[in-house]
């Protein structure tokens, strides 16, 4: 089922990482606000990782539940494929435009002085990171973490796929507890609000949606006090804190507020408009895209010689007036094209002819 709430939702996560991120490319808005919107705009990230956590976990339990009629094979390969064909061909156009931004305007500052070069087929595959290129493709491996273990319980437990993820989560949880030190992505504490967003899941298979206003009183409370909690343990604003502290203080209150939303929606008291479900559609390209075309747009903006003579907050505000076209664009030309493709369809092996049948499942659940 498509879920109006949940696409919004994604909307404002994305619009909150990309407002944080717009005051560093143009050196003279560094000091306005970003001190203050730095402490909760990337939970934004959260935010997208409880979704997730929603959105693919009924998708993969669908899958999983067919599983005992159509093979656990070709439910496997629908899964994969669809997956594969959501995070890559964006990321990858991306990707490509940036390499070519880091050759023929190195003024463009793609990522922070000093930050570590890790292979270039690395970075296009998304087993590497920091990433140089998309700054914001280090959420993306953390995705297709999530999808290789929702991958592995539809090929073994097709009925049962929480039960792995549940070991997941178990193993993670212990890990953290006995203080052992992993440096991996599948052992990540952040990767526990994937959780989050399969237990509002479970929920909602259940039909279950009480206390949907106290939840999102919790979730937005949770929220700003979680930022505070943060900020004041971390002054600096370097998210030099242990992941757990993000967990706790972002990933917990976020699946609140999706349950929160979710819930409103199945007792229809209010949904989202069509221009935030919209703008959801295309937030997959909007956060992916935001970083790249904002350190283009400044360097050549100092390049002009504009910074200084126009006002920082008229060169700011056209940052936005440029993203918003370039997302709606890649979504309607790459994402849509690859997801509505039949040849796509044909390689997941979907028993469906039309894709708009399996809209949610096609929904971008990253970053």
């Amino acid at each position: 089922m498509f879920y109006k709430n949940v696409q919004g939702l994604r909307a404002i996560a994305a619009l909150m990482v990309v407002f944080t991120h717009s005051f560093y490319p143009l050196v003279p808005m560094r000091n306005h606000w970003s001190q203050y919107v730095g402490a909760i705009g990337p939970s934004g990230v959260d935010l997208f990782f409880v979704i997730s956590g929603f959105v693919v976990f009924l998708s993969a339990d669908r899958l999983g539940r067919k599983a005992n009629v159509t093979g656990r094979w070709r439910a496997l390969r629908e899964f994969v494929v669809r997956r594969v064909f959501r995070i890559y061909p964006v990321y990858l156009t991306a990707f490509l435009i940036a390499s070519l931004v880091l050759v023929l305007m190195p003024a463009a500052e793609l990522s922070p002085a000093g930050m570590k070069q890790q292979p270039w087929w690395k970075l296009a595959l998304l087993i590497a990171q920091p990433n140089n290129r998309i700054l914001a493709a280090w959420t993306l491996q953390y995705e297709m973490t999530f999808y290789a273990v929702c991958a592995l319980g539809i090929l073994l437990f097709p009925r049962r796929i929480v039960a792995i993820i549940a070991l997941w989560m178990a193993t993670v949880l212990y890990i953290w507890s006995a203080g052992i030190y992993v440096n991996s992505v599948f052992t990540a504490p952040i990767v526990l609000e994937f959780a989050f967003g399969i237990i509002v899941a479970l929920l909602v298979e259940r039909k279950f949606s009480e206390y949907a206003l106290s939840s999102l009183v919790l979730g937005f409370g949770g929220l700003i006090i979680g930022a505070i909690c943060y900020r004041f343990h971390d002054p600096k604003g370097a998210w030099a804190l242990p992941v757990m502290w993000r967990t706790v203080c972002f990933g917990l209150p976020s699946g609140f507020i999706v349950y929160g939303l979710v819930a409103v929606e199945m007792r229809r008291i209010w949904t989202f408009s069509k221009a935030w479900t919209d703008l959801g559609n295309a937030s997959y390209s909007l956060y992916l895209w935001h970083q790249l075309l904002f350190a283009v747009m400044a360097a050549s903006y100092v390049q002009l010689g504009l910074v200084g003579k126009v006002s920082e907050w008229v060169l700011w505000l056209s940052l936005f007036a440029a993203i918003f076209p370039v997302s709606f664009i890649s979504y309607q030309w790459v994402e849509r094209w690859f997801n509505e493709a039949e040849w796509v369809a044909r390689l997941a092996g979907a028993t469906r002819k039309k894709p708009a049948a399996t809209v949610t499942d096609l929904k971008a659940e990253t970053v």
